[in-house]
């Protein structure tokens, strides 16, 4: 049996055993007649915890982690640990205001935004769009993420493996929307802890042990185990500040986290879940650290090919099992994406457009609204040449134009401040901001630029307009 079928039987295998429970779950929703709009979107608000904090691991650990992250620290080594801090600080962030989030309902981001501007449709509309970019961008990079390694792997059409993925997504969304994209989500995060330890295993055992791996990498480059001299040698500050003012704001505006959030069926447990998703996204970066470092101890020349070069030395069966793995966690990102996506465009956008549609008509525009938003996907990886590229730019909009306005507005939610206009110019500074910042080259992060010009802005109108649209919140 060759090694294009073994591999492709492990990733149907995988496919399969997470597809049953989630059609099970679909059978019981139409069974009792409960599918509603509320499903769709916050899963009813029935998850456990602990599928909630499975869906947030599978849905922030992605392909890139198994494939781009471990290529990074194998040439950057310890150092890559600030990403981990700044990709897990939005969860520790998010328990400030969790609490309130769900008291009020809210179910999206520009909700929020709404909620403070007396449900200005044009703000409304602007915040949508400028919250599904993200989401988007994650389910077209998982299309071409996957097409890249399962080319090389397999040796089928690259374009044919983008249609075939995007169209698998559609398996896990269109039942019931984030109902089941969370269930299979907490399947494939069970699968990827269960590779992550044995891939632990495997790379210590090739390496000759803990002892030898970390002799190799000091003989090669003792900055590689010195945070410090890894940060500054090996990754560059310039660096190390485009991740603290990206990755930390892009995180505490993703429209997926917040969705989770208000999915949990237990208001007291939603602290407690973001807490150990902080703490599992740590984890994992501490795993990419060691797996792209050891790496680099056995063949220093592997560089941003790590992953690749680990896969070809398993065993027929093993690199069968972890080309599954990292097809679990490409779904499970795609997915989430594209559920994401549609909600913000069925909850925020459309009612504006089409007011007081009824909930079995929304439902049945939510799936139509996710084959059409495949074959976008579809069109843009195959016509973008550097997809990761517009994810970063994406992040960086997004996060300017939402950051302020939620988080400014939440903490002077009772202090008379908050003005509608203000809003509005807090958003349109930010995506100012980042323009100008990609435009004259900033030697800051634009993320950067577009919150410092998004906040200035807010402020200076919110002042200048306070008499005449504040908005005031009580808890």
């Amino acid at each position: 049996m060759s090694t294009t079928v073994i591999i492709s039987m492990a990733t149907i295998g995988a496919i399969l055993l997470t597809l049953i429970p989630t059609y099970i779950i679909s059978y019981k929703t139409k069974k009792s007649e409960t599918t509603t709009m509320s499903d769709w979107a916050i899963a009813d608000r029935s998850l456990p915890i602990y599928v909630v904090v499975g869906t947030q691991f599978a849905t922030a650990m992605g392909g890139g982690v198994l494939v781009g992250q471990v290529g990074i620290c194998a040439t950057s080594g310890v150092g890559y640990i600030l990403y981990g801090v700044m990709a897990a600080c939005p969860f520790l962030l998010l328990t400030t205001i969790a609490k309130w989030l769900r008291k009020n309902n809210f179910v999206t981001v520009p909700d929020i935004i709404g909620k403070f501007t007396n449900d200005n449709k044009v703000i409304k509309v602007f915040a949508g769009i400028m919250s599904l970019i993200v989401p988007f961008g994650w389910f077209s990079s998982q299309l071409t993420a996957f097409a890249t390694i399962y080319s090389i792997l397999t040796g089928m059409d690259y374009a044919l493996l983008i249609i075939v993925f995007a169209f698998m997504s559609l398996l896990f969304v269109m039942p019931a929307g984030l109902k089941t994209v969370a269930w299979t989500d907490f399947i494939f995060a069970c699968f990827m802890c269960v590779c992550c330890i044995a891939c632990l295993f495997q790379i210590t055992s090739m390496g000759g042990g803990l002892g030898q791996i970390v002799a190799n990498l000091n003989a090669q480059d003792p900055n590689l185990l010195n945070f410090s001299g890894s940060l500054k040698h090996n990754i560059g500050f310039t660096t190390a500040i485009l991740w603290i003012f990206s990755v930390l704001p892009g995180g505490m505006t993703n429209q997926c986290y917040y969705q989770r959030i208000c999915a949990i069926d237990d208001d007291k447990k939603v602290n407690k879940s973001l807490l150990i998703t902080a703490l599992t996204i740590l984890l994992v970066v501490a795993w990419t650290v060691y797996m792209g470092t050891s790496i680099r101890s056995i063949n220093p020349d592997a560089g941003n090919n790590a992953t690749a070069w680990f896969m070809g030395q398993l065993p027929v069966p093993f690199m069968a099992i972890f080309a599954a793995l990292i097809v679990a966690t490409m779904m499970s990102t795609a997915s989430s994406g594209a559920q994401t996506t549609v909600t913000n465009i069925t909850h925020d956008i459309v009612p504006v457009f089409v007011p007081r549609m009824d909930d079995k008509r929304m439902l049945k525009l939510s799936r139509i609204l996710t084959l059409v938003l495949v074959f976008v996907g579809i069109f843009v990886a195959l016509v973008v040449p550097n997809i990761m590229t517009q994810i970063v730019a994406t992040y960086a909009f997004s996060a300017a134009t939402l950051g302020c306005p939620v988080f400014v507005s939440y903490a002077f939610r009772k202090k008379n401040i908050i003005t509608t206009p203000g809003i509005a110019a807090g958003m349109i500074g930010g995506v100012v901001g980042v323009a100008a910042g990609m435009i004259f080259k900033a030697p800051i992060s634009y993320a950067a630029v577009g919150m410092g010009v998004s906040l200035v802005a807010m402020l200076v109108v919110c002042a200048l307009t306070r008499n005449k649209d504040v908005v005031v919140l009580e808890d």
